[in-house]
């Protein structure tokens, strides 16, 4: 039974919740939602976080697809016929009933939503796969192409290479690697040896995988590059020179090795729309990983900073602060106060960071809430302490 039927085709649309795509003069995207614009940047809320990109870089912004109009909530029956036929002919493409599969979609191949016709325009190209109808498959692909999103174009290019690569429809080749030299499975290898056995979704599959792999690799891309690169020194010394109300996020010095790690992602996401996931939890633990050694270092430092380790000038006989001591003892709540805002900055950045991935990072984002409520706390009692204080 489809149930709820709209939260299961929004989990098959890859890319249509975003608001907007930046397409940037180098030929990376990033899809997001622009939160500012002024005449020298942009700031756009993506999954990866808040990013800055001068206007200089920005070739041009393509608004988001039409939205359905619809939640969650909203049952199968409910559902605009469009909806409807992609739905049902989702499932009899997992049963292999292509024809059925088909026949569901013919009526609705000039839908003028978008995001529903990008639907049923992959859904058709893997249909005629199935079936091995590749003059079809070619003139559709060649379209995206040419007129698709900036998703599309990277996902066409992909299964124009693989055929390129393998002009039988049989998998040899990813690039100029052998299929042997990427799949184990004896079983698979079968299947993979028959004739035109990119026909097979599993087969396929697996083609589009390691097409993936080789992309991040010619990307120079992998998470211990990434981390190499890392400075604590740097970073620590961005944190220490932090201006008040500026944003962390447009401060950081790795964060164009981040941008870029980020925009290989999202191409080989365009090829497959799960591919990745784990990959980006990992780049996320390692920047989080780097920035808990810099949150520790900061916080030594805040620790020595602290009133409550301060013992200010008294007068002897009555214990009362001194005008000298009311004084170093406002300073210190002063110094206190400087020293722990970059911190919170940082502790909400990483907050934000380890909240986008809760099944992986949910222990260190339980740690970062304690720290942060800790430290709220501490900001308080200073700031009581201090205002009761007069000079």
């Amino acid at each position: 039974m489809l149930g709820k039927a709209l939260a299961l085709l929004m989990s098959l649309t890859t890319g249509a919740a975003w608001a907007e795509t930046v397409i940037l003069k180098d030929g990376t995207f990033v899809e997001g939602r622009i939160t500012l614009k002024t005449s020298r940047s942009i700031r756009i809320e993506t999954r990866f976080g808040t990013r800055t990109f001068a206007l200089r870089e920005v070739d041009q912004i393509i608004e988001d697809l039409e939205a359905s109009g619809l939640d969650a909530s909203t049952g199968f029956e409910e559902l605009p016929a469009p909806l409807k036929a992609v739905l049902n002919a989702q499932a009899d493409y997992k049963l292999k009933n292509y024809q059925r599969a088909l026949a569901r979609l013919e009526p609705f191949r000039n839908e003028s939503n978008k995001a529903i016709r990008i639907q049923i325009d992959w859904l058709v190209i893997e249909i005629f796969e199935r079936l091995g109808r590749w003059e079809a498959v070619h003139r559709l692909l060649k379209e995206k192409q040419e007129r698709g999103t900036p998703r599309e174009r990277i996902r066409a290019k992909a299964h124009l290479d693989l055929f390129k690569s393998n002009p039988e429809y049989d998998l040899r080749y990813v690039g100029e690697k052998h299929a042997r030299n990427f799949i184990r499975n004896d079983r698979v290898m079968l299947q993979v040896r028959e004739r035109g056995s990119l026909q097979n979704v599993e087969v396929m599959r697996l083609a589009l995988e390691e097409y993936c792999e080789q992309l991040l690799v010619k990307d120079e891309l992998s998470v211990k590059a990434f981390t190499d690169r890392l400075d604590v020194d740097k970073t620590y010394a961005i944190i220490k020179e932090l201006p008040a109300g500026a944003r962390l996020a447009d401060r950081l010095g790795y964060m164009e090795d981040l941008k870029k790690a980020e925009a290989s992602v999202y191409k080989a996401q365009s090829i497959l729309g799960d591919y990745g996931v784990a990959f980006e939890a990992d780049l996320a633990r390692a920047e989080l990983a780097h920035l808990l050694s810099v949150l520790e270092r900061v916080e030594t430092e805040i620790l020595e900073l602290s009133p409550e380790s301060f013992t200010p000038a008294s007068e002897a006989r009555t214990g009362r602060l001194t005008p000298q001591g009311r004084k170093a003892w406002r300073e210190r709540c002063n110094e206190f106060l400087a020293a722990v805002r970059p911190f919170m900055a940082l502790i909400d950045y990483m907050k934000d960071k380890a909240q986008r991935h809760p099944r992986r990072l949910l222990e260190v984002y339980k740690l970062l809430m304690d720290n942060h409520e800790r430290y709220d706390q501490m900001i308080k009692a200073v700031k009581r302490a201090r205002n009761r204080t007069h000079v």
